[in-house]
């Protein structure tokens, strides 16, 4: 344990500390601060996402065709205090729109006049019923037409799997897609960053020995020979530190963005536009992401480590890491952490791939220990 933690400790000196802290900075104000800024994202998105989190409240995480019906009543009844408003603009009622549904398909560039105060009913003193009742008309919209998308998705050609889709209970799940495409953003791009820290942390540690000229002095004893396994723990516990640190700096900012009504909400959910192949909640979701993350950081610290032990110079370690850190980061941002589970690929295909991912680190690593046991220092 003495010699893991020393390990460790050489891994986390001050320098590449600081390289972490200004990786993180960058990383941050890049790609991951405008959705958490802007989340969600102007109107009427955040009209809808208020709604449907009152939709959660009044009618759990489904909303029934019965419940269904008592929305569609709660919507007339904001139309109605609409067709007031638009009756009580006396330039409105002089030209004949006294409805919402008037006010909605008015359209006439030759009327300036009209334009303009409907502009600024809109977007200058943005009433709020009227941003409302476009939320809400995009959930009636989906709702309704939910069978119609299903059955024309073009990734899926089995019909009854369509069928047994259309009749699961969950597909009156609420569940905006953006709430979806928004952590899978965040956690994807987490992701890379931690695959990033831990290529940065494990890389070094056999190569530091490599620049000590150190490295032929180990197999002179028995311990010495068993040091690279000691390493290997000393990397893995290392490479869940750097997870563990930052998905729980990431977990304290994603909590700003309210989500948490929709964990108990089926990814079968109407509101999608897209379609997953598991009937899991989003909280199940977020937990299959996190261990995702844990096990690509387990395959970079595996990678590393065995690079770090056969590469002898930074700059053949740098050469050696970047196709790696491109390889999983294209697979990172198609479909292992973002859109996880999406039908745009086969399911068995994320799956395939982790374990692919894990047979090859494991392997160069089986290779490289069996070969540290009867190694040559001369």
């Amino acid at each position: 344990m003495r010699i893991i933690l020393y390990e460790i400790g050489k891994l986390f000196n001050w320098k590449v500390i600081g390289l972490l802290f200004l990786l993180s900075f960058l990383f941050y104000q890049l790609f991951l601060s405008f959705h958490f800024e802007y989340f969600p994202n102007g109107r009427p998105a955040g009209d809808h996402f208020k709604i449907t989190k009152q939709m959660i409240a009044k009618y759990g995480p489904e909303m029934n065709k019965k419940e269904y019906e008592n929305f569609k009543k709660t919507y007339e009844k904001e139309v109605n205090k609409a067709d007031k408003y638009v009756a009580s603009q006396e330039e409105f009622a002089n030209a004949g729109i006294t409805t919402y549904e008037g006010f909605k398909k008015f359209d006439r560039p030759s009327n300036p006049e009209l334009d303009n105060l409907k502009a600024e009913i809109i977007f200058k003193k943005e009433i709020d019923i009227f941003w409302e009742l476009q939320a809400r008309e995009s959930i009636m919209e989906r709702y309704e037409h939910f069978e119609e998308r299903t059955l024309t998705n073009r990734y899926i050609d089995n019909e009854e799997w369509k069928k047994e889709y259309l009749n699961s209970e969950s597909r009156h799940s609420i569940l905006p897609d953006y709430v979806i495409a928004n952590f899978s953003n965040l956690i994807s791009m987490v992701g890379i960053l931690i695959v990033l820290s831990v290529i940065i942390v494990v890389s070094r540690i056999h190569i530091i020995e490599y620049q000590n000229n150190a490295i032929t002095l180990q197999y002179t004893t028995m311990e010495g020979r068993n040091l690279f396994k000691k390493k290997l723990v000393a990397a893995m516990v290392t490479a869940t530190m750097i997870t563990t640190v930052y998905l729980g700096i990431f977990f304290q900012l994603y909590a700003q963005n309210e989500t948490s009504e929709f964990f108990a909400s089926s990814l079968f959910s109407f509101e999608f536009n897209g379609h997953y192949w598991l009937d899991i909640t989003f909280f199940q979701y977020i937990i299959a992401s996190v261990v995702g993350v844990y096990l690509l950081s387990f395959v970079t610290a595996a990678i590393s480590t065995y690079l770090s032990r056969v590469v002898w110079s930074y700059i053949s370690l740098i050469g050696s890491q970047i196709p790696i850190a491109v390889v999983l980061i294209l697979l990172i941002k198609e479909y292992l952490i973002t859109r996880m589970f999406g039908m745009q690929y086969p399911v068995y295909l994320t799956i395939g791939t982790y374990i692919g991912l894990l047979l090859i680190g494991g392997a160069v690593l089986s290779f490289r220990w069996k070969k540290e046991r009867i190694i040559d220092i001369v």
